[in-house]
């Protein structure tokens, strides 16, 4: 959005003072100059590298999860399938893996397999929301049914997005529980930690309920500092009606 903004706000300047070869969109013979190409192109390459790569951080975790289940206490098959190891998805032949996959010969974790296609359903929503963000759609000229279609992918991904925040806090916390415990009955290599992760949970508590106290006395100020004026006000009302 910034880089069509900017782009179009400084168009006239590019095109009159640097023949085209500034940031305007206007280059030689009226076209958009190169630079004006790579910051539009960086934009929705910079939105895709925040909302696409990112989940892949809990994707690696939870096929970790996956890995340490299948490798120490999984059983040779579940219902029929073997467990899934991360080397399944280097095969030579990858086609096979999600053949398999398919036909139930190989088993994933409920919360492995749940995170999966969460990944995939936010990388999804996300290219059709950055689709709509970029194309411009002017919603006051489309029909009704398109702006509330239009509406409504924004919306939902707004409710996909939250869900994938909180699935991540979720996760987050689990992991930090599980390092706690870990410090409780291995010191020697997890009890720095889970000193770190209690420091830091006990440091965020104070200094929000610090910040919440020094919210409460400023607003309790505020208010009274606006009662006193408006009763001075008053005061000076009522002695010049008398």
């Amino acid at each position: 959005g910034g880089a069509r903004g900017g782009g179009g706000g400084g168009g006239g300047v590019a095109g009159s003072s640097c023949g085209g070869r500034c940031f305007g969109p206007e280059g030689v013979h009226g076209l958009p100059s190169p630079s004006w190409y790579a910051i539009a192109a960086a934009a929705p390459f910079f939105h895709l590298c925040i909302f696409v790569p990112l989940p892949l951080l809990l994707l690696v975790f939870v096929m970790r999860v996956q890995d340490l289940w299948a490798v120490t206490v999984a059983p040779p098959t579940v219902h029929g399938a073997e467990p899934e190891i991360s080397l399944d998805l280097f095969r030579p032949n990858f086609f096979t893996l999600l053949q398999q996959r398919a036909s139930g010969d190989l088993y994933l974790l409920p919360l492995v397999e749940g995170v999966l296609y969460e990944w995939l359903a936010v990388c999804i929503a996300t290219l059709v929301r950055l689709l709509l963000y970029y194309a411009d759609v002017d919603e006051k000229a489309c029909p009704p049914m398109a702006r509330y279609l239009i509406r409504g992918v924004r919306y939902a991904y707004s409710a996909l997005f939250t869900l994938h925040i909180w699935l991540y806090c979720s996760l987050a916390m689990m992991v930090c529980c599980w390092v706690v415990l870990a410090a409780a009955l291995d010191p020697t290599r997890f009890l720095a930690f889970g000193t770190a992760i209690l420091t830091t949970v006990s440091a965020v508590a104070w200094w929000t309920s610090a910040m919440m106290r020094a919210a409460r006395r400023f607003r309790a100020w505020v208010r009274t500092a606006l009662d006193r004026m408006l009763h001075t006000r008053a005061s000076r009302l009522a002695a010049l009606e008398e």
